[in-house]
């Protein structure tokens, strides 16, 4: 086991992670209930279309809450590693076209060749020595590449499998071995489905998680905000001009996702027992999206925020499942730290409706990630001509996929240059610069950006100002099919 003061050593390492981190394309691990109901299926015929902005290293079908050996129905007493394969067949049909609209997209056979099976046994009680199995082996074959990029493992049910690779890696390496692994794991867990996540955090202090136990599922919900009759509990209405419901996603989906090809024949509809419709894509496809944009957002910086929503700066102590039931058993295991999540407030330009609350670090990306996913499913049965491509983003004639650090002193005028941005498509180009309030930490009077819809804006730092200022430059085409936006963080250090 880490010694406790782990925990400081490599929070320091977290926040003093290198500039420019974001850079390479991230490593990712999804472990997930595969069969527990269709919205695991949605995200991840949904994650397959992105496979090229990312190294996808493990697909591991995992047990949790409502999918374990002793559930009490017994269609859900087995996991379902077969529907990763029947998602990756419906990839197949379509792999082909997808390279001819980008590069990186990994061969069907590569995609079979990291699926994995973990426990199917409940939590912490299933873990232990010589309980390894087929998925626990996966992620130590992972961990021990010769790798220096972050590991990010998404959560998307039970963690005990991940429990169990930890247990057996530090069975059979050093303790300098586990640190350093440790140094390089960065967990998203997607509301806390079993009592292992804490368990894991209690046990190795040093481990940077992020626990979501509410963002998570903003992606088209929560489902609990379908209940008010206030629309803002909805978040924004970015589907139209289908109805402002679940069903009305679900036309959506039928209409831009469903007809494209196998990967779209796969992309299931998510119904309740008794046939009802439920928000699109549950809980999973909010933890990897963040990895999309890597001149937005930055997984070993989960305060600033993107697709992925937005967490606490540092972790805070005993942040428990909001699951009765798994609470009772975290609780049990001492104290542990976790990276939380975080409020935004923001003002829908679309409407005009003010948000404020947990969900908006999320809801404030939706018309971006959905019109992004239509115009990315054309790429399965469209020419290239035929289909919509993203813009690219330039800073000072510096197009390059990357976070932007500068500094300035209180008073100073920052002139920026976004004219050699350009489109693929040659589509005309809509520019916004705007300050990313929340994960900013400037004092005084701030700043005041002019021509913020231009390509060569100005930003004015007053003479109060002191601390970080994110701006954030969000580039749009003008596409008919939908429009499609690239970004790029400059973090201003006024001193």
């Amino acid at each position: 086991m880490i010694h406790p003061n782990a925990f400081w050593i490599v929070l320091i390492l977290f926040v003093g992670y290198g500039a420019n981190a974001q850079e390479a394309k991230e490593r990712l691990v999804i472990l997930a209930d595969m069969g527990n109901e269709p919205d695991e299926e949605q995200q991840i015929a949904h994650m397959l279309m992105y496979a090229n902005e990312f190294d996808l290293e493990g697909l591991i079908a995992v047990s949790g809450k409502f999918l374990h050996s002793g559930h009490r129905l017994p269609e859900r007493r087995t996991l379902y590693p077969q529907l990763f394969h029947q998602i990756i067949d419906g990839y197949a049909g379509v792999y082909d076209n997808l390279r001819q609209h980008a590069e990186g997209y990994p061969p069907p056979h590569s995609l079979r060749s990291i699926v994995a099976a973990g426990h199917v046994g409940y939590g912490v009680a299933a873990v232990g020595k010589g309980k390894g199995n087929e998925g626990s082996r996966l992620l130590i074959d992972i961990f021990q590449k010769e790798d220096e990029r972050p590991m990010y493992v998404v959560v998307n049910a039970g963690s005990n499998t991940l429990a169990q690779a930890l247990i057996d890696f530090e069975a059979t390496h050093s303790e300098e071995e586990l640190r350093t692994l440790l140094d390089k794991l960065i967990v998203f867990e997607n509301g806390a489905q079993d009592d292992a996540g804490a368990w894991i955090c209690a046990r190795y202090p040093g481990i940077r998680w992020m626990r979501s136990n509410y963002q998570t599922y903003a992606y088209g919900g929560p489902a609990w905000g379908w209940g008010n009759s206030d629309t803002t509990h909805r978040g924004p209405y970015t589907w139209a001009p289908y109805e402002f419901s679940a069903t009305g996603q679900h036309q959506w989906a039928l209409k831009h996702i469903k007809n494209h090809g196998t990967l779209g024949m796969v992309y299931p509809m998510r119904q309740t027992h008794s046939g009802k419709l439920v928000f699109i894509e549950g809980g999973g496809t909010i933890p990897w999206l963040g990895l999309v944009h890597r001149g937005l957002s930055d997984i070993t910086k989960p305060s600033w925020g993107g697709w992925s929503g937005r967490f606490s700066e540092q972790p805070k102590k005993n942040i428990y499942s909001r699951h009765e039931s798994v609470e009772a058993d975290e609780r049990t295991y001492g104290d542990f730290a976790v990276f939380t999540e975080a409020s935004d407030r923001w003002k829908d330009a679309a409407t005009d409706s003010i948000y404020d609350n947990i969900y908006v670090p999320v809801w404030r990306w939706r018309q971006a990630y959905f019109d992004d996913f239509q115009c990315r499913m054309d790429w399965c049965v469209a020419s290239y001509s035929e289909a919509n491509h993203p813009p690219v983003a330039a800073i000072n004639g510096d197009n390059s996929e990357k976070i932007h650090f500068w500094s300035a002193t209180p008073g100073e005028e920052i002139s920026l240059d976004g004219t050699a941005s350009s489109d693929p498509d040659g589509d005309a180009l809509r520019y916004h610069w705007w300050v990313y309030r929340e994960p900013s930490t400037y004092q005084g009077d701030g700043v005041r950006v002019e021509g913020a819809n231009t390509a060569t804006p100005t930003i004015r730092i007053s003479e109060s100002t002191s601390g970080t200022i994110h701006l954030i430059f969000e580039l749009a085409d003008t596409n008919a099919i939908a429009p499609l936006r690239d970004y790029r963080r400059l973090i201003i250090q006024v001193n």
